[in-house]
């Protein structure tokens, strides 16, 4: 009998962090099992998590990474993966997010019979940061971005088209092995709609108003504080709550002293880090993201959109996607915190209005942004 005939083919995923496999790439890596691969999943702190193996996948460890594009951790992670390669031969590679695509494009350099899919899921500080340092890392990454994912063995994914184009006409990307896979998906199972629980929160009957979020300044965590400041100041009955926990390796990830500080006038509420979100957008009138971070398509708001919430953000790459202005939402400018305040009055003095949008956020959800329906968009990628 043949051997290498009846081996299944291997797929790896590389992806940054592992809490983000299992929130964000648990289904696709299913799906992909599903559809016949091996599965094995190249991620940082791989060999402490048996939860790998129990799925019935292959945990490779890669280098702890380091804040932004540093060169040494970049380095170090280049030749690590270009090893594991080596040494496994993969039938294909699918690399998450902008660093680990240029990481993984670089570690293939050469490597011909290896196929690579991309998914770029935003493109996050490298685009969006302001100042001379993201200008600089542009310039002197730009010739290595190309090199790493403009190659004819090479697939990317995009989750909104805003990213696509710019990659393709700055040149990092070819039009024709390029696709648009709107976000993660969301298991609309699981963030079903339901009512809100009949007991009162802890500051009263008042509304409640969440920003689901990573702890990361351009996540607009600190236009949001300010709305709430406004929102009281106009004598709003509101109670606006932060769910999320401190982030690590990110450049502009924000302390929990500054979080603290943030905070300290009671007029909005951090939370801290929350597992129940299902449970937690179940108290929510609506939900607020006020982001100006380049991603792909926030996967909060999706879980708001499944559970029928009526959502405030910005008409802003990626939000906008998964909010079509005064239909499920309004959409409002960047870094605007009086707009804010003054979209989350409307929708809450008009509670018809807030459920009409919550059952249209629903409703897109179900037929746009099912988890289904991405990772089966993403496995025929795998055979292109």
């Amino acid at each position: 009998m043949d051997e290498k005939a009846d081996k299944k083919p291997e797929i790896c995923y590389v992806i940054n962090h592992i809490d983000w496999f299992w929130s964000h790439r648990l289904p696709l890596a299913r799906g992909a099992q599903e559809d016949g691969w091996d599965v094995s999943v190249a991620v940082p702190g791989a060999n402490a998590d048996e939860n790998l193996a129990d799925e019935g996948f292959k945990g490779i460890d890669l280098p702890a990474p380091d804040q932004g594009f540093g060169p040494l951790g970049v380095i170090k992670t280049i030749c690590a993966l270009r090893r594991i390669i080596r040494r496994d031969s993969p039938d294909l590679i699918h690399a998450i997010t902008l660093k680990y695509a240029f990481i993984t494009g670089l570690a293939t350099l050469g490597l011909a019979n290896v196929k690579l899919v991309h998914t770029i899921a935003g493109l996050g500080y490298l685009f969006s940061g302001e100042g001379v340092k993201p200008k600089v890392l542009r310039t002197l990454i730009g010739p290595f971005l190309r090199l790493a994912l403009r190659r004819a063995n090479i697939h990317l994914i995009f989750q909104n088209p805003d990213d696509m184009h710019i990659m393709i006409s700055r040149g990092f990307a070819d039009p024709d092995r390029a696709h648009l896979i709107r976000g993660s998906g969301v298991d609309t199972a699981e963030f079903m709609p339901r009512e809100a629980p009949s007991e009162t929160n802890d500051q009263g009957d008042n509304p409640i108003v969440v920003m689901p979020t990573r702890l990361v300044h351009d996540k607009g965590v600190a236009i949001f504080v300010e709305a709430a400041r406004l929102l009281k100041e106009d004598g709003v009955n509101v109670s606006c709550q932060i769910a999320g926990g401190v982030t690590q390796n990110n450049p502009l990830a924000i302390s929990q002293e500054d979080m603290e500080n943030m905070v300290k006038d009671g007029a909005a509420e951090w939370l801290g880090k929350v597992s129940d979100m299902p449970a937690l957008l179940a108290k929510a009138a609506l939900v607020a993201y006020p982001s100006y971070y380049r991603e792909g398509i926030p996967k909060v708001l999706l879980e708001a959109a499944s559970m029928a919430k009526a959502i405030v953000t910005t008409d802003h790459p990626g939000c906008k996607e998964a909010v079509k202005d005064g239909y499920n939402g309004l959409l409002v400018p960047v870094k605007d915190a009086c707009a804010l305040a003054t979209a989350i009055k409307t929708l809450l003095d008009d509670p018809k209005l807030c459920a009409e949008m919550g059952a249209h956020s629903r409703q897109r959800a179900v037929d746009e942004f099912d988890v289904k329906i991405i990772v089966k968009q993403t496995l025929e990628t795998y055979n292109l």
